[in-house]
């Protein structure tokens, strides 16, 4: 099964609510959550998450970033919400795994259901 990139789905949302007369300010390409920031909020609230393989959390939205710590399969997630990395391309969701209750940012594609659908508000602009 294919993936859309998140992305593209905010700008389809974007281009949706235009033509319905809305205004909406895209986000940006450079939107990130650089590392060491605080956790962002807790806008998620659905269930059933884990990763897909073993994945290391990291402290900001980019593999630039250090490690806080490694989730496994078996262990539960509490998605936050989403970020792009620092080159815009990829997704990442900041999650607080259950049982150790380590939070950090892990790449979308490495979850089972490629992430939160909650943007984070207030990310870094390069």
């Amino acid at each position: 099964m294919g993936r859309t990139r998140r992305p593209l789905t905010v700008a389809a949302a974007s281009i949706a609510l235009v033509a319905a007369g809305a205004i909406v300010a895209p986000a940006p390409a450079s939107a990130h959550w650089s590392c060491g920031r605080a956790a962002p909020p807790d806008i998620d609230t659905s269930g059933g998450h884990h990763t897909v393989d073993a994945a290391n959390m990291r402290v900001g939205s980019s593999t630039r970033c250090a490690e806080s710590g490694v989730s496994y399969p078996s262990q539960s997630l509490d998605y936050h919400c989403y970020a792009l990395d620092i080159n815009g391309v990829d997704t990442w969701t900041y999650v607080v795994n259950v049982q150790t209750k380590v939070g950090g940012w892990i790449r979308d594609d490495l979850l089972n259901d490629y992430g939160s659908g909650k943007w984070c508000p207030n990310q870094t602009n390069l």
